[in-house]
């Protein structure tokens, strides 16, 4: 039974798979995506890691498959005769390719399972040292302790993201979700929903330092809010950050590199103090920027 249920999520992550790539409208693609990003989710559930099942499923699956509809209803309004366009064109090296990849991986995964296994890991080597740190979760200590240098890059690759947005954003104009009218239903459904996500992104946040979650997952749970606030026409976007919005974009690549800094050797972060200083910091800068990256804005304000 369990080799059936790995085999039938290893056939649909490939078949979705091409139907993302194969897809005869883009809208079509992009649906697929957002369901691919759902089944990736299931199936790193399945191999027992509930972080990157986490991080899938909020940021593979929903963030991103927003900002993918959105751009696909600016591509619309600048041309509509595209709507029902193919994607590909039908090509006759399209199956030679096909062959040749998948002779690649068949060649590639028949060596790997030739190799002899290494004395160590990686894998091996983090959690030998997990002990010494203070840290239960082995993916927040790689993320922050054992590799945190990377960790802060990519802080800066999401900001230098925003920095992007807000250069093109006058000579785009990007399109912009129109608030819908306001029902008794509807705000009865915020109600209830959003409070909820706020604690459960606290309590990822909390958990991040002993169990599954941290501050990218915390961070993704409060983006999705603030996403379903502006669908629901609760926030506006701003062509310019408010200042309070300044301070939440830096504030985890600050923090993160103060503290990592005021470290001796830099960056070797000591103390469970640390590690829930830069982790509550990062989550507010992914929640703040990732809402951003979908109004394809600078800042946002509540609309009244």
């Amino acid at each position: 039974m369990s080799l059936a249920i790995d085999l039938l999520l290893a056939l649909g992550l490939l078949w979705l798979g091409w139907q993302v790539v194969a897809g005869r409208t883009p809208f079509r693609s992009i649906v697929m995506f957002a369901a691919f990003g759902v089944l990736m989710a299931v199936v790193w559930a399945r191999l027992g890691s509930p972080d990157l099942a986490l991080a899938e499923a909020a940021i593979g699956a929903g963030l991103t498959g927003a900002m993918l509809l959105l751009t696909w209803r600016r591509m619309l309004e600048m041309a509509p005769e595209r709507a029902g366009q193919r994607l590909l064109r039908p090509s006759r090296l399209a199956a030679p390719v096909g062959v040749l990849c998948a002779m690649l991986v068949l060649g590639l995964g028949w060596t790997l399972a030739q190799l002899p296994e290494p004395q160590s890991s990686a894998g091996g080597d983090a959690l030998a040292a997990l002990d010494g740190t203070g840290v239960g979760n082995p993916v927040t200590a790689v993320l922050l302790l054992f590799r945190g240098y990377d960790t802060l890059l990519e802080m800066v690759v999401l900001l230098a993201a925003w920095v992007g947005v807000c250069i093109v954003q006058p000579i785009v104009r990007p399109a912009r979700p129109q608030p819908p009218e306001r029902v008794a239903l509807l705000d009865a459904l915020l109600a209830m929903v959003v409070p909820s996500a706020v604690l459960v992104g606290g309590y990822l946040l909390h958990a991040g330092g002993q169990a599954p979650g941290g501050a990218f997952q915390a961070g993704a749970v409060l983006a999705a809010t603030g996403v379903l606030l502006a669908l629901c026409g609760r926030l506006a976007p701003l062509h310019e950050p408010l200042p309070l919005q300044r301070l939440m974009l830096v504030l985890g690549v600050a923090v993160f590199s103060v503290t990592g800094l005021a470290s001796e050797p830099a960056f070797a972060l000591t103390g469970m103090w640390a590690v829930y200083t830069i982790e509550a910091a990062l989550t507010v800068s992914i929640a703040i920027t990732l809402v951003l990256l979908f109004l394809s804005s600078g800042g946002v304000r509540r609309r009244r």
